[in-house]
Formats: C-alpha cells, structure tokens, sequence
C-alpha cells in the first residue's frame, strides 16, 4: 500500500513494509504529521503521483517534505541520490508484489502469460504496468474509480456461508453414495440459512467442492461436484486427475485417492444495477489532456515529459502510448513509456505492451 513504510534493517539494507503509516498520520507528503518515508512518498519525489494535489484538489501535497525525508532517512545514509533512493523503494515495493502473484499462479503451475492484472486501490494503478512487465503479465486492466472498487465490492457482493464435513475415506464406486448424501444434508442446512436470510428461492446456489488427495499426500487438491447433477465416481477420479495436473504438473494413475473433506457453499444472489457507461469523454486526446509534467520512470531513461490526462475525459477505443498519467479522484494510473493503452466500452483502462524498464 501506499502508506507502507520504507527503512533501512540492521544489515544496512532497504526495506519496504511490513509496517504502514496507514492514512493517520499517513505518507509524510499528506502534511498530516507523518515522519517516516513511504511508498506515497517514493513516488511523490518521482511525479508519478501529482506534487501539487491529490483528490481532484481536494488534498495539498508537500512535495518537499516528502523528499527531505526520503533524503534524510534512505538516500543520505545509503549514499545514494534522492531519485535513485525513491527508485529503490519502488523496485523493493514491485518486487515484493510480483512475488506474492508467483507464489498462487506460476508456484502452482500457471502460465502468466495467459491471464491479465486487474489492479484497484488507491496505489494498485500506480505499480500495476512495472509489476505486471516483472511478472511477464501481457495487459493490465484498470477497472472504473479503482480507489472505491472494493466499497463497491462489498455492497454488490452475494452473501454466502461454507459448510464442511470431513469424511477422510479412501475413495471407491463403493461408498461415493456417501459424498452424495453428505453434500444433501448439507444443502438443507444451508437452505436453512439462505431462508433466515429471507433469499428467495430462485436466488439461492449451491456451490460444491471435494478435497483429495492421492493417499500419502499432505495437501488436498479441490474437485467441483455439480449441484444439480449427478456426478459419477469415474467423472469423479478424472476430474480429480485433472485438477492434480493443473496443480502439480502430473497425476499417478492408480494410485489409490483420498476423499478428505466435502464442501458446500450456500450463495444468496445480490441482485446487480445494470451499470452502463455514459462517457462524458472529450471529443479526442487532446482535450483530455490537463498538464505534462517530468516523471521518472526508470533510472536507465531519466525524466520524461510527461503528459497527464483526466480520465473522466478520456475518449472511448482512442488508442494512444506512453509515457502518460492519467488522474481521477480516487487514484492515478501510471503508464510506462512504449505502453499501449485505450479505454474499453465498459470505462476500463486496459493497458499492454509493458517493458522492465
């Protein structure tokens, strides 16, 4: 986050985090009382994000403080300039990101290269182009007023309670009738929940998962068993197979299977508003275009012009190239040099074309 801390340990080398000035007293450069640098801070000294306002304004930037402190604090005492020292906590910061998507993707036998990076959050657009040309991510995906997404999230999200039974059973034709009648009793207690929850019937799902494993194995693999159909032990073994390679990279055909646990989710549906975008875009780029200022993107290119763009006014499947800003209330988006980018029909951001820099 943008609020995470960055500090030197006690080899003498940088750090980012764990600990965060959260938004009280906040990045140094907020002039709410905040001391210690930040990644805010980072990228304030960089004019990634604006040194004048923030928040359409509504929110004073104190560029100078926030470089006399990434200069006191990171530079001086790493001997380093206060450009290459921000660059630093943004590096750290980046890295630290691409690891954690390695870690449930390419650690568990997904290729990057296949999926696109949805970033939201106040700082999530800012990072997103650098974490995603780490990662090998081809595009990059900025969904409309990111920094608000996840308060959106949470009241268009559908309700939901898991129920699990643990059967631990070596798998066989024999006793699969045993998963069935687990995952029915299960469902009439979910049913209890969904009516307390006054969710009509026909917005009620049921989402059911069997865990295995291969016998001797410590970690369970997920199988998806249907709610409204009848899944047979063999569809069962071949699913599992199935899932075991997309995990593991392989499956042992006859080794005996493991059923652990049986799992149900009962789903209430939250009815959706149809959300249609109603741009209120500029008839083209140009008019979009609110200032240029000189961003550093990279310590190999030096400052850049840089133009900055208003999203709000942003023309729909215009396709243009960094280097470009663009700014709204809740976040700004960073677009590298060489980037592609143009706005869908759905008001997405969707960026490709990201290069280490």
């Amino acid at each position: 986050g943008g609020g995470s801390i960055a500090s030197i340990d006690d080899a003498g080398a940088l750090k980012v985090g764990p600990h965060s000035a959260g938004a009280v007293p906040g990045p140094v450069a907020y002039g709410r009382g905040g001391v210690e640098p930040t990644v805010t801070d980072a990228n304030v000294v960089l004019h990634r994000l604006s040194p004048d306002t923030l928040l359409n304004g509504k929110l004073k930037v104190q560029e100078q403080d926030a470089r006399v402190v990434v200069e006191d604090k990171i530079a001086s005492p790493l001997g380093l300039g206060l450009e290459e020292a921000a660059m630093g906590i943004l590096r750290i910061t980046n890295a630290n990101m691409g690891r954690a998507i390695r870690s449930v993707s390419t650690e568990r036998g997904h290729d990057l290269s296949k999926f696109a990076l949805m970033a939201f959050g106040g700082a999530g657009p800012l990072h997103a182009c650098d974490v995603a040309a780490e990662c090998g991510i081809p595009n990059v995906v900025i969904p409309r007023e990111p920094g608000t997404m996840c308060a959106r999230g949470i009241l268009l999200s559908d309700i939901s309670l898991d129920f699990v039974r643990t059967l631990l059973i070596t798998a066989a034709a024999s006793n699969w009738h045993a998963v069935g009648k687990n995952f029915a009793e299960m469902r009439e207690e979910g049913a209890a929940w969904l009516e307390g929850e006054k969710v009509a019937g026909n917005m009620r799902r049921f989402v059911q998962i069997v865990e295995a494993r291969y016998e001797g194995q410590n970690f369970e693999v997920p199988v998806s068993v249907p709610s409204d159909t009848e899944m047979s032990f063999d569809e069962f073994l071949s699913e599992f197979a199935k899932g075991h390679r997309a995990e593991y990279g392989y499956d042992i055909p006859g080794r005996a299977v493991e059923i652990v646990n049986c799992r149900i989710k009962a789903v209430g549906l939250v009815p959706k508003p149809h959300d249609d975008f109603n741009p209120t875009g500029a008839g083209s780029l140009e008019e979009a275009r609110i200032g240029t200022r000189s961003v550093l993107f990279s310590s190999r290119t030096g400052r850049v012009d840089t133009p900055v763009y208003a999203r709000g006014r942003l023309p729909l499947a215009t396709e243009f190239s960094g280097p470009a800003i663009v700014e709204e209330m809740s976040s700004t988006t960073v677009i590298p040099p060489e980037a592609k980018c143009h706005v869908d029909r759905a008001g997405n951001i969707i960026i490709s074309n990201m290069k280490v820099l």
